[in-house]
C-alpha cells in the first residue's frame, strides 16, 4: 500500500501558545502539531495556568485509563465546554452518577440488543442508496442522514425532528463551538466569546436542546408510550428523582447519544469511502470479503479516530513515562498522534488494512489502538457502531462503486469528533455498470 491519505502538515518545532487561539489552530486543532509529537512517547506544555502532558506511552495511557483509572477524571474546562450541550450525561458525568447512568444504559447496547437492531441498519442503508444516481455524492452528508435515521428509528421511535439536514447542520454547528480554543472558554469567561463559529454554536445548542426537550415532554404526557430507549431511562431515572429531575437527565443522555450515536459512525462510514475511493483493489476486496471490510473501517478509524483527543485531570501526584504528574495536571491522549506515532506503527500515514489482520492484533499493544477510549469509560456504543458501519458499508459497497471527485478537497477537522471539513465529495456509479 502507497496511499497517503490526507492530514494537516506537521511544523518543524511547538507553535507558541498564542497561535492556539487564533487562525486555523483555533477552530482546527488537527492543525499546527510538531513532528516530534509523533516520534517522542511524552511531550510537556503550560497552557496559561494549566500544565499539559501528552502522553503516546501505551503502558502510561493503560495506567490513565484502566490501571489507575480513578486517579483520573474529565477535567471541570472539558466539562464546562461539554456541559451547556450535554449536561450531566454520561459524556461529562463521574463518580456514582457515572456508574449509575452506566448501569441503566447497559441492556440497550447488550450484544443480542445490537443484533436486534441488524435489520434497521440494512433497512436504512438500502433506502439510503436509493435516492442516489450515478455521478457526483457528498458521502458524509448521506452517511449522516442515513445513521440520523437509525439512531432516531432505534432509541427514539423514529423522532422526525431528529433526522432533517437542518437538524444535521445545527448539531455540527454546535459541535464546532464546543471545539474551538477560545480565551474566554478557557479562563470561564464566556461572554468574552463573540466569534461567528460560538455564534452559530448557540444557535445550534438551543435548536438541538430544544427538539429533544419537546420530545421528552410529549413522551412524558403520552399515557402508553413506546417501550423505547427514552422511555426506559424516564423510568428508571424516575425511580428515585422527582419526575422533572428525570426528565433533565434523560434529556441530558438524549443529546449525549443522538450526537454520539451517529455524528461518530457518520464519519467513520466517510472516511472509509474516501479511503476506498483512493484504492479501488481494496474497494473491490471488500466490497465482497466482510472480514476484510471490518480491517479497512479500522485502519480508517487509526487514521481518522472517531474522537481525536481525550482529556483527564490528575486528582492525585502520580507519575507517567518517568515524568512526575502532580494533583491537578491535565493528561491529554489523543487518538490523532498515538494512531499515527512512528514508534507505534509501520508507516503510520499510509493507508494499510493489514494493520488489523490477525498477526498484526496479536502483536499490538492494547493501549495504541484507542478508536472508541479504553478502559471503564469505553464507549457504551462501540458494538452497535461498528455493526452499524459495517452493515451500512457493506450495502452501500454492494451495489455502487466510490470514485475520488478531483474538483473537491479533502481536510479533516476535529471538533468533538474528527470530520472532513465541508463534507467528502466523491463519484458513485452503480457497481455492476462498472
Amino acid at each position: 500500500m502507497s496511499f497517503r491519505p490526507v492530514a494537516p502538515d506537521r511544523v518543524d518545532k511547538p507553535l507558541p501558545i498564542w497561535r492556539l487561539f487564533v487562525g486555523r489552530t483555533a477552530s482546527n486543532p488537527l492543525v499546527g502539531w510538531p513532528h516530534s509529537a509523533f516520534e517522542q512517547p511524552y511531550w510537556y506544555r503550560r497552557v496559561f495556568t494549566i500544565r499539559y502532558h501528552l502522553i503516546n506511552d501505551p503502558d502510561a495511557i493503560g495506567r490513565i485509563f484502566l490501571d489507575n483509572a480513578a486517579n483520573y477524571e474529565k477535567p471541570p474546562l472539558v466539562r464546562r465546554i461539554l456541559g451547556g450541550l450535554v449536561g450531566e450525561g454520561l459524556l461529562t458525568a463521574e463518580g456514582a452518577a457515572w456508574r449509575e447512568q452506566r448501569r441503566l444504559m447497559a441492556p440497550a447496547f447488550t450484544p443480542g440488543a445490537v443484533a436486534d437492531f441488524a435489520p434497521l441498519f440494512s433497512t436504512c442503508a438500502v433506502q439510503a442508496c436509493q435516492r442516489w444516481a450515478a455521478g457526483p455524492i457528498d458521502v458524509a452528508a448521506e452517511a449522516v442522514r442515513t445513521t440520523a435515521a437509525i439512531i432516531s428509528r432505534a432509541l427514539f421511535s423514529d423522532e422526525p425532528s431528529l433526522t432533517s439536514d437542518e437538524a444535521a447542520d445545527h448539531m455540527h454547528a454546535a459541535l464546532a463551538a464546543a471545539s474551538e480554543y477560545r480565551l474566554g472558554v478557557m479562563i470561564g469567561a464566556p461572554w468574552l466569546d463573540r466569534s461567528s463559529v460560538a455564534r452559530r454554536g448557540a444557535v445550534g445548542r438551543r435548536y438541538i436542546l430544544g427538539r429533544l426537550a419537546a420530545f421528552i415532554e410529549r413522551r412524558r404526557s403520552d399515557p402508553d408510550p413506546p417501550p423505547d430507549f427514552m422511555t426506559r431511562l424516564l423510568s428508571a431515572f424516575g425511580q428515585d428523582r422527582t419526575a422533572d429531575a428525570a426528565a433533565k437527565l434523560a434529556l441530558d443522555n438524549a443529546v449525549t447519544f443522538y450526537i454520539a450515536g451517529h455524528e461518530t459512525t457518520a464519519n467513520a462510514i466517510a472516511w472509509t469511502l474516501y479511503l476506498l475511493s483512493e484504492d479501488q483493489a481494496a474497494q473491490a476486496r471488500a466490497a465482497s470479503d466482510p472480514v476484510f471490510l471490518r480491517q479497512v473501517i479500522e485502519e480508517a478509524m487509526r487514521l481518522y479516530p472517531p474522537a481525536p483527543r481525550i482529556d483527564r485531570v490528575a486528582l492525585a501526584d502520580d507519575e507517567l513515562c518517568g515524568h512526575r504528574i502532580r494533583k491537578g495536571d491535565t493528561v491529554s491522549v489523543w487518538p490523532w498522534v498515538v494512531h499515527r506515532h512512528g514508534r507505534l506503527w509501520r508507516e503510520p500515514d499510509l493507508f494499510d488494512p493489514e494493520n488489523f489482520n490477525e498477526a498484526a492484533r496479536a502483536g499490538r499493544h492494547r493501549f495504541q489502538y484507542l478508536p472508541f477510549g479504553a478502559g471503564p469509560r469505553v464507549c457504551i456504543g462501540a458494538q452497535f457502531a461498528m455493526t452499524e458501519a459495517m452493515t451500512i458499508l457493506a450495502d452501500w459497497l454492494a451495489g455502487w462503486r466510490f470514485l475520488p471527485d478531483r474538483s473537491r478537497t479533502v481536510f479533516p477537522r476535529a471538533e468533538v469528533t474528527l470530520r472532513p471539513d465541508g463534507g467528502l465529495h466523491l463519484w458513485i456509479e452503480p457497481r455492476k455498470a462498472a
